[in-house]
């Protein structure tokens, strides 16, 4: 990501990913749960680790780490509020189910 982040002047809030108790929460909720989409506690404990060797994309907004049943999204330059001061970060947005084995193969979608 940081790679590809310079040599296209994509701007990255920070170093590290940034993973809040909301981000946790929204890919979690039962909107998700009811269609199937919801990624397993496993998986989301695991994704800090494991993003190293999943594919990798870009959306021409978001990188976008896959497998085969799961992607996780994330921003490069998300900013917050953070003890009352706008901060940007790497920021984790979402996770789900992969539901279309060749979601990936449009041209909206970079490979990294």
């Amino acid at each position: 990501m940081h790679l590809y982040a310079q040599a296209n002047n994509i701007t990255l809030g920070s170093d590290d990913l940034y993973i809040s108790a909301k981000q946790l929460q929204h890919c979690m909720r039962a909107s998700k749960d009811a269609k199937g989409l919801v990624v397993s506690d496993a998986d989301l404990v695991g994704f800090p680790k494991n993003r190293y060797a999943m594919d990798l994309y870009f959306d021409g907004e978001c990188f976008i780490y896959t497998d085969d049943h799961s992607k996780f999204i994330v921003h490069p330059n998300y900013k917050m509020k953070i003890s009352r001061e706008l901060v940007a970060h790497v920021n984790f947005i979402t996770a789900t189910r992969r539901t279309d084995k060749k979601e990936f193969n449009g041209k909206r979608y970079i490979k990294i």
